[in-house]
């Protein structure tokens, strides 16, 4: 499902711990601290603008105050597909770290992730503008090209992979976020799975398979 991010008093949301976040109920409940004075009843006042959120999938809390998340320390973007190479997944997640004080430098490391991708994926890497042109020849979908136009990153010859924007905001982080993670799915997790489904045919199908592809170019 889609990635939820943590928002104060919602009933739910992906839970902001990484060793949990998954997607679950959240349990609200105020603070209150316990004030004593001699000679006079116990009393439980709330604390102002403190309030816990109790994840239902794993028993943590969170921590609000006046309705911002304090604790644990802020990654409001999806972690990264499974699939994320190597080389790109550091700069991935280092722009989760810094999207809560710096949305700015979260989208400049969000672009160098896709450039980087497009070279894992044999593209020059030179003009992101080409490489996603070239994915779409061979068969990006357009939904993501058009959602890359959106965010600026295709078609903006001042926007370069890895640099700073003054117009960036945490809302255009966000989209990179997910463009990135759709563009390992479609080209990267896709085929592989694919490739470990054909793998799994009888060897006897997949060599009559490869010969009538072999007799198909051949007629070409």
């Amino acid at each position: 499902m889609k990635y939820v991010p943590a928002v104060f008093n919602q009933k739910a949301f992906h839970c902001p711990y990484d060793t949990c976040a998954t997607y679950a109920k959240q349990n609200w409940t105020p603070v209150y601290t316990m004030r004593h004075v001699p000679g006079y009843p116990t009393q439980y006042p709330q604390v102002p603008a403190l309030m816990l959120a109790f994840c239902d999938h794993c028993g943590k809390f969170s921590i609000w105050l006046d309705g911002k998340l304090v604790h644990p320390p802020v990654m409001s973007a999806p972690p990264p597909h499974p699939d994320t190479p190597e080389k790109i997944a550091p700069d991935y997640e280092e722009a989760r770290a810094v999207l809560g004080s710096s949305p700015r430098s979260s989208a400049a490391l969000l672009r160098l992730a896709i450039q980087k991708i497009c070279i894992e994926l044999g593209l020059p890497g030179d003009n992101l503008n080409d490489d996603i042109s070239k994915l779409v020849e061979k068969g990006l979908p357009v939904r993501i090209q058009q959602s890359l136009d959106i965010v600026r990153v295709v078609g903006n010859e001042q926007v370069h992979p890895g640099t700073l924007d003054v117009r960036d905001d945490a809302a255009m982080a966000m989209m990179l976020f997910e463009l990135v993670n759709l563009i390992v799915e479609d080209r990267i997790a896709n085929p592989k799975k694919v490739a470990e489904l054909y793998a799994k045919l009888p060897q006897d199908k997949r060599d009559h398979i490869e010969k009538r592809d072999a007799h198909s170019k051949g007629q070409a």
